[in-house]
């Protein structure tokens, strides 16, 4: 990966865990005209304590990167997380595309 956009950051409620969901970029070749661009290959939830570097993450699979601008988070408790990945229907109203459920004392 070459780069990254984070979408959103979220801390649990009494503080003890932070997550942050990040657009990844890759680079690719355009064969048309030879030009190398950058391309949304992955959406990643990176997952730790906060004030620490969030090495661990979990691919967020099942979407289109590049289809995805609009990202929820909400706590259940301490642990479970729960990642909406948001969509704009044709009324432009935000609708839930995708959810992830994730307890991170067992990741």
């Amino acid at each position: 990966m070459i780069r990254n956009v984070s979408l959103t950051t979220s801390t649990s409620p009494n503080k003890q865990n932070i997550v942050e969901v990040k657009k990844m970029y890759k680079q690719i070749t355009d064969y048309f005209d030879y030009e190398q661009k950058q391309k949304a290959d992955s959406l990643r939830m990176y997952y730790g304590q906060p004030g620490s570097t969030l090495n661990q993450y979990k691919e967020l699979q099942g979407i289109q990167p590049s289809m995805i601008h609009d990202v929820n988070v909400h706590w259940k408790s301490e642990q479970h997380v729960i990642i909406n990945i948001m969509k704009t229907n044709h009324q432009h109203k935000n609708k839930v595309y995708k959810r992830f459920n994730y307890n991170l004392s067992e990741m």
